[in-house]
């Protein structure tokens, strides 16, 4: 099952007891600033949530399988994200959901 952000939204409005309106704009607003902290090639961690980094793969050469065309895949940049132990162990229900 696939979690939205909506469904955190009123996830985390019903536990707190604020409105949800007031819990979008906190949710979107943390989005942004990670987002944000990324583009600026800085890590985010979140102690015992996990790390998010930006990694760069180098440029490489490749074939086209079809035509046997080789060609070059460019350099990119793409989002690491690895978790902390305790949500290791939550994923392995190493321990009980809060």
């Amino acid at each position: 099952m696939t979690s939205t952000k909506r469904d955190i939204v009123k996830e985390v409005a019903a536990r707190t007891g604020f409105d949800i309106s007031t819990i979008q704009e906190i949710v979107d607003t943390m989005f942004e600033t990670m987002s944000h902290g990324l583009a600026q090639d800085r890590n985010i961690e979140i102690r015992n949530f996990g790390i998010f980094k930006v990694k760069e793969t180098e440029s490489r050469t490749a074939r086209n399988p079809k035509t046997g065309e080789t060609i070059t895949v460019p350099a990119k940049r793409h989002i690491h994200f690895k978790p902390g132990q305790e949500m290791k162990n939550k994923i392995n229900k190493k321990t009980k959901l809060k």
